[in-house]
C-alpha cells in the first residue's frame, strides 16, 4: 500500500516567501523534488482505483494564518476534481460525511462516498477557475499557480480520458444538467482522441432524462466515437420517449459499432424503439422492462 499526503510529501516554500517581491527560500534540490512530484502527481489522483480522501471538515478554532475553507482552495478543488474524473463511485470519500462509527474500510468508502460533480473540460475548468479567483471565491497562497493549476487539470483529463476502459458514474443523483455537463466532458475528451478503449459506460441509479439522452445520442454519432463501448447502462434514470427516441436513432444509424448490451431498466419511456433498433444488429441486447 502507498499513501500520498500532498501537502507534507511535497516540499513547501515557508511563509515568508509569499510575501511580495519575496523569493522562493527552497533548495535546488527541494526544488527538483517539487517538480518532479508535480509531473507523477496525476496517478495518485486521476486512477480509477485509488482511494482520495477529501479533507473538508469543518476548520480548528483557534488562530490561523490561512482560515480559507476547503470548497475555496484553488489547489484542493482542482485535487477534487481531477480525482473525480473517472474515480470508482466509493473511492472518492469526504471525511466530513464520516461519522466516527465505522469499524471497516467498506463502511468508510460507503459512508464517505462523495456526492461529486460531473467531470468538465479542460477549457471549462480553467475559464470557471479564473472567474473564481477574480471574484474572491477562489484562493491560491500563491495567485501565480492559478494556470499551473488548470494544466495540471488538463493533463489529468486528457491522460485518464485516453486511458479509460470503465467509467462508473452510479447513483451520483445527476439529473440532466449535469448529465448535459458530463457529455460535454465526453465529447472534449472523443475530440483530443480519448474514449477509444472506454468498455463501459455506466450511469445507473441517477435522474438523467431526456436532455442527457439527446446528448450523448450526438456524442456517439461522431465519427470514431467510442468505437470498443460494449455496454451502456442507464438503469433507473428518467429517459422518456424523446430520449428514447434519440439514442435509438443514434443506433439506427451506426453509432455504437461494439456495443452488445443497453441497459434501460426503470426508465418512465418505452424502450422499445431501442429494442427495435438493436433487433438490426448482430448481437445487441436491449434490458428493460
Amino acid at each position: 500500500m502507498g499513501v500520498f499526503i500532498d501537502y507534507t510529501a511535497l516540499p513547501q516554500r515557508s511563509l515568508a516567501s509569499h510575501a511580495p517581491g519575496a523569493e522562493d527560500d527552497r533548495t535546488p534540490e527541494e526544488l527538483a523534488t517539487f517538480k518532479r512530484a508535480l509531473a507523477g502527481i496525476n496517478a495518485w489522483y486521476g486512477h480509477r482505483m485509488t482511494h482520495v480522501l477529501l479533507v473538508d471538515t469543518p476548520l480548528p478554532t483557534g488562530d490561523y494564518t490561512n482560515t480559507q475553507p476547503y470548497e475555496g482552495r484553488g489547489w484542493c478543488w482542482m485535487e477534487c476534481c481531477a480525482s473525480g474524473l473517472v474515480k470508482d463511485d466509493e473511492a472518492l470519500i469526504r471525511l466530513s460525511q464520516l461519522n466516527g462509527e465505522e469499524k471497516t474500510y467498506g463502511q468508510v468508502c460507503r459512508n464517505g462516498k462523495s456526492d461529486r460533480k460531473p467531470p468538465r473540460p479542460p477549457a471549462p475548468f480553467a475559464d470557471g477557475l479564473a472567474s473564481d479567483v477574480e471574484r474572491g471565491v477562489m484562493k491560491f497562497t500563491n495567485k501565480g499557480d492559478v494556470g499551473l493549476v488548470s494544466g495540471i487539470y488538463e493533463k489529468a483529463f486528457t491522460k485518464v480520458m485516453h486511458a479509460a476502459t470503465k467509467l462508473f458514474y452510479i447513483n451520483l443523483r445527476w439529473d440532466d444538467a449535469a448529465g448535459v455537463v458530463l457529455c460535454e466532458a465526453l465529447r472534449s475528451a472523443h475530440a483530443h482522441g480519448g474514449l477509444r478503449e472506454l468498455e463501459r459506460l455506466e450511469l445507473s441509479g441517477n435522474k438523467l432524462g431526456d436532455q442527457t439522452a439527446a446528448a450523448l445520442a450526438a456524442l456517439v454519432q461522431e465519427e470514431g466515437a467510442l468505437p470498443k463501448l460494449k455496454m451502456l447502462d442507464l438503469y433507473d434514470n428518467q429517459l422518456g420517449e424523446a430520449g428514447v427516441a434519440a439514442l435509438a436513432a443514434a443506433i439506427r444509424g451506426g453509432a455504437l459499432p461494439a456495443c452488445t448490451e443497453i441497459v434501460l431498466y426503470s426508465n418512465p419511456g418505452s424502450a422499445a424503439p431501442v429494442r427495435e433498433a438493436a433487433a438490426q444488429r448482430e448481437g445487441m441486447k436491449v434490458y428493460d422492462d
